[in-house]
């Protein structure tokens, strides 16, 4: 992790996420475990340190692999013409700047040196937008659309509307102490991390509540702590 965040604010670096929980990698008292991060570029490809000043581009469609490692060729060995890939791979991995091209059925990865990072990024397409968000921010975890039904949304923003623009915060702590709440007193949720149950089912703290049933005892303790 430490070599890829020198690159925190010139490209969005993201953390991979373990798939039974929407969270990242955590140990027994909930702290992240891991460093294992990658610059997120355009259709799926990757950039990940390998060790040292090497990096891997990862790009998940051999179709598009071939596309940029032709372009490559071109621009490194001068080779206008199409010839079979592996006697492409040999040019490329003769001439250095890239090498250990591995192919198989559905992706392809080379190696390259991080001096040449900007050269494989006019191919690969590193995402900019967000450069200053840490890898491992909520911002990152993955969210799924859920739709709070317009009747049950408009009780919410008639109580809401009675607050001062730009005093947000306000619900926000309400809501935090709505889920502490059922925490404490309802006995099917008192034994649940609700935080890690929001991040597994991928909502956020309104739709949460909306979709285990809570919504009508929330909009009651919203009313009653805004009034």
């Amino acid at each position: 992790m430490a070599y890829l965040t020198r690159y925190k604010g010139t490209y969005r670096l993201m953390a991979h996420i373990d798939q039974n929980t929407n969270d990242y990698p955590r140990d027994d008292k909930g702290n992240i475990d891991s460093d294992d991060i990658y610059i997120k570029c355009a259709y799926g490809n990757q950039i990940y340190h390998y060790g040292h000043s090497t990096l891997v581009a990862y790009i998940p469609s051999t179709g598009r692999g071939h596309n940029i490692l032709l372009a490559l060729g071109k621009e490194l060995c001068g080779n206008e013409e199409r010839i079979p890939y592996d006697e492409l791979y040999l040019l490329l991995e003769q001439q250095g700047t890239v090498w250990d091209i591995v192919e198989n059925d559905k992706e392809i990865e080379f190696k390259f040196s991080a001096k040449d990072i900007e050269l494989i990024a006019k191919y690969l397409k590193p995402q900019t937008s967000g450069a200053n968000i840490s890898p491992f921010s909520t911002k990152n975890l993955p969210k799924r659309k859920y739709e709070i039904p317009s009747d049950d949304l408009k009780k919410y923003k008639d109580i809401i509307s009675r607050i001062p623009e730009g005093n947000i915060l306000i619900i926000k702590n309400i809501t935090s102490k709505f889920l502490g709440e059922i925490l404490t007193k309802d006995k099917e949720y008192r034994r649940i991390n609700i935080k890690a149950d929001m991040k597994k089912k991928m909502l956020k703290s309104k739709e949460y509540i909306h979709y285990i049933g809570k919504w009508g005892e929330y909009i009651k303790f919203l009313k009653e702590r805004i009034e």
